[in-house]
């Protein structure tokens, strides 16, 4: 018994001393974007925990229910659903988006998002995103065409946080009541933290929409991992001027592998 512990103390010395490794998970704290995992987890090249990765291995999907209420100028509700599908091929990623609207005003599915990513690594701890993809008009108005747009986003991991932030910027083609529609683009900036089986993110999100109207919004969010790779989240938004839906509530579920 005394051998086990002495071989044990002298391994994490060992580690410690040659790698840098403060949770003893394999990983060195340099590469390490996930300190401090306890030490009877299995980690990820990452060193983090398997039940926590944070990018899935092959694919992902979601569906999200979203709940959105505005009473400035007039009394505004709205009740949309969102799927998801991403696949993963090495560092590309290859996703589907379909939205499907009901509000006070009209119903129906918004364009189609397609999209394709790819990531960059400048750094062990570093991920950056270069994206394109094409919105397909499926709503149903006169003069929607198909739009195309490029985005970039940033992961930075540090001391547990991941720090993003990233934009878009879209060539719109529309065209409403014989006029074209303005280009739109965005911003986000923000960071996210993992709890054992919990994420939380808190993050600040900017539109000028193909409309011209301009939106600053908080944005929060909470998932709870389940068994076989399953997962919960909520999130609320709220917003920070006047010309956009006061808040968004919504509660979704998926899987990753």
């Amino acid at each position: 018994m005394m051998k086990k512990v002495f071989m044990f103390v002298l391994l994490s010395v060992t580690l410690l001393a040659q790698y840098g490794d403060q949770d003893l998970d394999g990983v060195p704290d340099s590469l390490d974007r996930c300190p401090n995992t306890p030490f009877s987890d299995i980690v990820d090249r990452y060193g983090c925990s398997i039940q926590t990765l944070i990018k899935p291995r092959r694919f992902e999907y979601y569906v999200e229910f979203l709940y959105a209420k505005d009473s400035d100028p007039i009394h505004f509700q709205e009740r949309d659903i969102l799927s998801s599908l991403t696949l993963y091929q090495g560092d590309f990623d290859f996703s589907l988006l379909a939205f499907h609207f009901n509000n006070t005003i009209k119903k129906g599915f918004s364009d189609i998002s397609l999209k394709v990513q790819y990531c960059l690594h400048p750094d062990p701890m570093w991920d950056l995103y270069v994206g394109a993809g094409l919105e397909l008009p499926t709503d149903n108005f006169t003069g929607n065409r198909t739009d195309y747009t490029f985005s970039f986003n940033n992961e930075y991991f540090l001391l547990g946080y991941k720090w993003y932030g990233g934009g878009y910027y879209t060539f719109v083609q529309d065209r409403y009541k014989n006029r074209h529609l303005k280009d739109s683009y965005g911003g986000f900036v923000g960071f996210e933290r993992y709890f054992d089986r919990y994420s939380f993110d808190l993050a600040y999100l900017y539109n000028h929409s193909k409309f011209g109207s301009i939106t600053h919004m908080a944005y929060t969010k909470v998932e709870r991992y389940l068994s076989h790779h399953y997962y919960l989240f909520f999130t609320y938004s709220h917003a920070l001027n006047n010309q956009t839906i006061d808040q968004i509530f919504s509660f979704g579920f998926g899987r990753r592998y």
